[in-house]
């Protein structure tokens, strides 16, 4: 491993002195206009293909672009199905599991309040049955409630 050190130090530091330069692009940088590139693919060409989304604006909905193209509108359905999905195997409690859930969808819905946005149909399919699943798992809790209370009395 100390034979590495100096290979990997000349290389971080080599990343500072030798400019980068996007020799793939024409011209040196992306001046393609959307013209241009509907042109060449033969169909309507987005922002991120180009380039030029405006990152600083919107940062969240710029990143979700690309995935919402080949997703439709489940990319953050998606997402958050596989963090919900992780902290299910996790944890196991489907009271956590539906909170975090209601935390998240309340955070989004406010999100796209704030950016006058409205959901798409996917995302409101997917809201209900979230929902529905988590009057089912309070529903499961509060019979387990009862019937513990009702066998843990015994006969008096």
């Amino acid at each position: 491993m100390n034979d590495m050190k100096p290979i990997i130090v000349f290389l971080i530091m080599i990343q500072f002195i030798i400019p980068v330069f996007a020799d793939h692009l024409p011209s040196g940088g992306s001046s393609m206009t959307y013209e241009e590139c509907e042109a060449i693919m033969g169909r309507e060409c987005v922002c991120w293909e180009l380039g030029k989304c405006e990152f600083t604006s919107d940062p969240f909905g710029v990143m979700l672009i690309p995935f919402d193209y080949m997703f439709g509108g489940l990319a953050i359905v998606i997402f958050w199905a596989l963090i919900v999905g992780i902290l299910w195997l996790r944890t196991e409690s489907p009271q956590l599991v539906g909170l975090v859930g209601i935390a998240m969808t309340s955070s989004y819905l406010a999100y796209l309040q704030s950016v006058n946005q409205s959901a798409s149909a996917e995302w409101e399919t997917a809201r209900v049955v979230g929902v529905t699943l988590f009057v089912i798992s309070f529903g499961i809790a509060i019979y387990q409630i009862i019937t513990r209370r009702l066998t843990d009395a015994g006969p008096n």
